[in-house]
């Protein structure tokens, strides 16, 4: 019987392919966006961590000097007094049509990551004779312009990884270097290093990188609108669940007057779209593989001209992000059939084939929504009035909360007003046009929470792309506007330099 029953559930769509059709295109779609976003945001957050691992940043502490420079001395003399520090020279040059990140650094002592990027100590013959390793597709931008390039996965985009000397020689820095990286192991009783190195500072691992902090905005405005797009498909989809459901309300009432176990049948119905979710969860997954990988490119660009992001240009497969996609696709379809089968659940036998049945359960199945919008409303203010502040995750899920908080309360809210315009109503006519309307405000639920959220989106979006346009902005009047910046060392050589350039420039912009 259970095949039957199944045969019988599965012929709705075949006589109804076009809402097959919107059923699937939505799950798809919603799932291609959602996973593409997150491909994207992925791929650019493992290249910080990998440009940050490399050069010593967020991981160790670094010792360097407010002019810039330190001494090769400044490495001995270390050293000799038994610290565990590497030297690192970095900078900026032209090489061919591109313009490259120079680090050089001395492989015996550099951090772990720096060694495996220059192929461990089976390469440490050529690195020293000058070869370098670079990212392939910094090998390919190249094009030839450095005579011995080795391509590296572990090296970030646009950095080219070599000797310390070879690379003092390239950014003509004689006898000069960077910083110092500090091991994290060091022996007890050392004395300072800013005593035994003049005009140094100590950069705690903290505040060796703000790639992630500064590209933050960016990414949380793809979350978002990822997340949107998201909950647009479950609309459709919840919308195509619910109209086949109407559709087979007297299937399920011949099927259960025939016999077949109300448990049977909800778990019947449950599988099916489990096995609709699957199969649109897998399309979906897979053009969010195709958008991921066509948008990388630009969306790598952009990092890179904006921010200096060393993002690479080709997406790498992961099987967190395709978990991840599927299981929201999962959950969606889910939250958009749950309902329908709560009611079919709770009906009596013969009642799923009747209207106004079926109106009173979708009633009951309101206030339960309704209360599920309350429960997210109370989660919203208590992450608003969270001691100690929201980061950007929590007051992400802030503002979740409090639209589909609203958007589950709106029903009933509206079926309280329609109910209370009915009491006052006088008339036949008014009469029965408020109690049309009390009728198919079940109908048209769904319709209006759309409607409410689409509202909510489109100001949320405006303010979201004009908060992104004013931090960008910020960010380059910051960095732009001087062309030159000096950092003093305290207040009083702040104000000794403004008086000194006062008559010298054209214009002063102080940082705080």
């Amino acid at each position: 019987m259970t095949r039957a029953a199944l045969g019988v559930l599965m012929s709705h769509w075949r006589a109804n392919p076009l809402q097959l059709v919107m059923l699937l295109a939505g799950l798809a779609l919603a799932t291609a966006l959602w996973s593409g976003v997150q491909a994207l945001n992925g791929q650019a957050r493992a290249s910080y961590a990998q440009a940050g691992a490399l050069m010593g940043q967020g991981q160790s502490a670094q010792l360097d000097s407010a002019t810039g420079a330190l001494p090769v001395a400044a490495f001995a003399t270390a050293r000799r007094a038994g610290w565990n520090v590497s030297p690192v020279v970095e900078g900026r040059v032209a090489l061919g049509s591109m313009r490259v990140t120079v680090l050089g650094i001395e492989p015996l002592s550099a951090p772990a990551q720096a060694g495996q990027a220059a192929g461990g100590l089976a390469e440490l013959g050529a690195f020293f004779n000058g070869r370098a390793f670079a990212h392939p597709q910094t090998v390919a931008e190249l094009a030839g312009a450095w005579p011995d390039v080795v391509p590296s996965d572990a090296v970030p985009v646009g950095t080219l990884l070599m000797d310390i000397a070879q690379a003092q020689a390239l950014l003509n820095l004689p006898d000069q270097i960077t910083r110092l990286t500090i091991a994290a192991d060091q022996r007890a009783g050392l004395p300072p290093l800013t005593d035994l190195i003049a005009g140094s500072q100590i950069t705690p691992p903290a505040d060796g990188t703000d790639l992630a902090g500064l590209t933050d905005s960016f990414h949380l405005n793809l979350t978002a609108f990822g997340l949107l797009a998201f909950a647009v498909g479950l609309f459709i989809v919840h919308s195509a669940i619910g109209l086949a459901f109407e559709q087979r309300r007297a299937m399920v009432r011949t099927l259960r007057a025939l016999g077949l176990p109300l448990r049977r049948l909800v778990v019947l119905l449950g599988l099916e779209m489990v096995l609709l979710a699957l199969v649109a969860g897998a399309l979906g997954l897979a053009l969010g593989y195709v958008m991921a990988a066509s948008l990388l490119p630009d969306v790598a660009a952009t990092l890179r001209g904006l921010y200096g992001a060393p993002v690479a240009g080709s997406l790498v497969l992961e099987g967190r992000w395709l978990i991840a996609g599927l299981g929201m696709t999962l959950a969606g379809t889910v939250l958009a059939g749950g309902q329908a089968l709560w009611q079919i659940a709770r009906m009596p036998l013969l009642a799923p084939a009747r209207p106004r049945a079926w109106a009173l359960a979708s009633r009951r199945a309101m206030r339960v929504q309704a209360g599920a919008g309350a429960g997210l409303a109370l989660v919203a203010v208590a992450l608003a009035y969270w001691p100690g502040g929201l980061g950007l995750i929590a007051g992400f899920a802030l503002l979740a909360c409090a639209l589909l908080g609203s958007a589950l309360v709106l029903p009933l809210a509206l079926g309280w007003v329609l109910a209370r315009a009915q009491a006052v109503a006088r008339g036949p006519v008014a009469e029965w046009f408020w109690a049309d309307s009390v009728q198919n405000l079940p109908r048209l639920s769904l319709a209006l929470m759309a409607l409410m959220l689409a509202l909510a989106a489109n100001i949320g979006v405006g303010t979201m792309v004009a908060s992104f346009r004013g931090t960008f902005i910020g960010w380059l009047d910051q960095r732009l506007v001087a062309e030159m910046t000096v950092t003093p060392r305290d207040a009083a050589q702040a104000l000794a330099l403004q008086e000194f350039l006062t008559d010298r420039v054209d214009a002063i912009l102080p940082l705080q």
